[in-house]
């Protein structure tokens, strides 16, 4: 059975949970290739007989990139795939919208998995509820993941037609309408615009390097920021001298009341075991931003 891992992943969280899947796959079997998803031709995967892809949730769903890459695809004549992600607080409508993407190509989506993570986004506090995830008891939980999907594949393949049942979290109906709403044009209308320092400016090329759409040019006059973007932060994170800015004002001051209804999804599924705090949440302070932390840090 020829297997492919297709994943997206910014800080390393979703590339370590797709190199542990991958790990369980090769434990049933001798093959599995892995590519990140902007090094990956469509027509390439004809001659794979499983395919798995898996990113980090963005406002509670899918990034843009990742739509646009499954949109995208030829038909897939019921070829075996599979869904993963890595999140933060809320998994939202990831799943029933990469199912319902990856079905509209003719895709046989026959199991999905996820696994908390650090969050990143710069108008958020570090450390954030889920910080420590992907921890060592995560990898063990992906690799089985890998191990339990390469034999159901090949159980579907050689019994026909067994029922498939897919599990994954489903979050509140406020986080699914969220999600829902938060359009690339919805987006682009709310959130801040990013702005350039020449004076600052190292030119390091980090953020092109790293801007998963290439939407970056500072070497011209005036740079190219956002052109597209799928509002990752990616370039303002990465940036050794802050020279990227945004102004958060708006996004930090709802912080406080996003987070708690972030810790009232976390307890209900620490309740039933889903997941495990690794941070004492009484500890955060949701008013003191990561991109703060890093001005503090940099000045030090």
């Amino acid at each position: 059975m020829k297997t492919l891992l297709i994943y997206f992943s910014q800080t390393g969280n979703t590339r370590t949970i797709a190199e542990s899947i991958r790990r369980g796959i090769l434990d049933v079997t001798n093959h599995c290739d892995i590519r990140t998803i902007d090094n990956i031709e469509a027509k390439s995967l004809f001659g794979y007989d499983l395919i798995g892809i898996g990113s980090p949730v963005f406002f509670y769903k899918e990034p843009f990139n990742v739509r646009d890459f499954i949109e995208a695809l030829p038909e897939q004549d019921g070829r075996h795939w599979f869904i993963f992600c890595t999140h933060g607080n809320i998994v939202g409508n990831f799943f029933p919208s990469m199912i319902q993407l990856l079905e509209e190509k003719g895709a046989t989506v026959i199991a999905c998995h996820n696994s908390y993570a650090n969050i990143t986004v710069p108008f958020y506090p570090r450390p954030s509820y889920t910080s420590g995830h992907p921890d060592a008891y995560d990898l063990e939980q992906a690799q089985a993941f890998g191990k339990n999907i390469a034999m159901l594949s090949s159980e579907i393949r050689n019994q026909g037609n067994l029922p498939i049942s897919l599990t994954y979290p489903v979050s509140s109906e406020e986080w699914l309408e969220e999600g829902k709403r938060l359009t690339r044009e919805v987006l682009k209308e709310m959130l801040p615009k990013h702005h350039f320092n020449a004076e600052t400016c190292i030119q390091c090329y980090e953020c092109e390097d790293h801007c998963p759409v290439q939407g970056i040019d500072i070497k011209i006059d005036p740079p190219r920021l956002q052109e597209p973007c799928i509002y990752c932060w990616r370039c303002i994170n990465i940036c050794p001298t802050l020279s990227i800015t945004a102004d958060w004002g708006p996004l930090l001051a709802m912080a406080p009341t996003n987070y708690v209804r972030y810790k009232k999804e976390l307890d209900k599924v620490a309740k039933n075991g889903k997941f495990r705090w690794l941070v004492d949440p009484e500890t955060i302070d949701c008013t003191d931003p990561l991109y703060k932390q890093r001005e503090r840090d940099i000045d030090s």
